[in-house]
């Protein structure tokens, strides 16, 4: 069976981040399948083509305007996807990224304490506030589907990503916490992708970086966000029933790779350039 043609018929999705790069190509996927898709999104603007899309599907959506890390606007999100479709299915949260000067290849000693802040509500504080707030619905219905975007970094840190990695890591813990305390009737996992071509990540590295770390991903190649998209239906999907509290890597093979691959970022490198890793 492809994963187009798992059924999501009937089911409502919330997917933070969900007009742009992975979130975008995750929105699309669970339309395809049959959800009606709540896009929530910290620009509300950048939903209005995926809309559109979904529409072309024969699917509902609903944009929702919201910053996932703020508890009030969450909880106005989850009311607003209730209010528009009567109940809540699936929540992926996708929504993520480090920004500032020094988060994409920062030092630990150089990163500034509201970059940190910043980076770690983004990442990880909205995983929390979001699950807290979409899960009553799912009890209450006595079924549900929680999804979380870790990352390889997440399991294997790099030394220019700790804001982002610790926060990743954090994810994978708390999503088996979560998917202890949600059973038997929510299912709760994690997505950790590796190197995802996204718009961004070709802004953001240099060619002969983008060739470091290939070298270091057996099938040679950077994912696509419809593989992660994939992903995403599948456990969401009734197919995945027997699945929860599980981190499902998608990296090409990377995890079992060695440093090597890693690129040396030098010092002089981080003075010029500001980074965003984004979902």
């Amino acid at each position: 069976m492809r994963i187009s043609e798992l059924s999501l018929d009937g089911k409502v999705a919330i997917i933070t981040g969900g007009s742009q790069g992975i979130g975008k190509a995750i929105s699309v996927g669970l339309a395809r399948c049959g959800a009606a898709v709540c896009i929530a999104d910290l620009n509300p603007g950048a939903g209005e083509d995926i809309a559109a899309q979904i529409k072309g599907l024969g699917q509902e959506s609903v944009i929702l305007p919201v910053d996932v890390t703020d508890s009030v606007q969450v909880a106005r999100m989850v009311e607003k996807a209730l209010a528009t479709f009567g109940r809540i299915d699936i929540l992926v949260n996708n929504a993520g990224g480090a920004s500032g000067p020094n988060f994409g290849i920062g030092r630990v000693t150089k990163i500034s304490e509201r970059d940190w802040d910043k980076t770690i509500a983004l990442n990880l504080k909205s995983v929390f506030l979001c699950a807290r707030a979409a899960v009553k619905p799912m009890l209450d219905q006595k079924r549900g589907s929680i999804i979380n975007m870790a990352s390889i970094t997440g399991q294997f840190p790099w030394a220019g990503l700790p804001a982002y990695s610790a926060a990743k890591a954090a994810v994978i813990n708390l999503t088996l916490s979560m998917a202890m305390e949600f059973a038997p009737h929510v299912r709760v996992n994690a997505i950790a992708p590796g190197l995802i071509e996204t718009p961004r990540t070709s802004k953001n590295r240099r060619p002969e970086q983008l060739k470091q770390l290939l070298s270091n991903v057996p099938l040679q190649r950077m994912g696509k966000p419809e593989e992660v998209a994939d992903m995403a239906v599948y456990l969401a999907s009734d197919v995945a029933e027997w699945v929860t509290g599980t981190v499902m890597n998608l990296n090409g093979g990377q995890v079992w790779m060695t440093e090597v691959g890693r690129p040396n970022f030098r010092d002089a490198d981080i003075k010029s350039r500001q980074v965003e890793v984004d979902e």
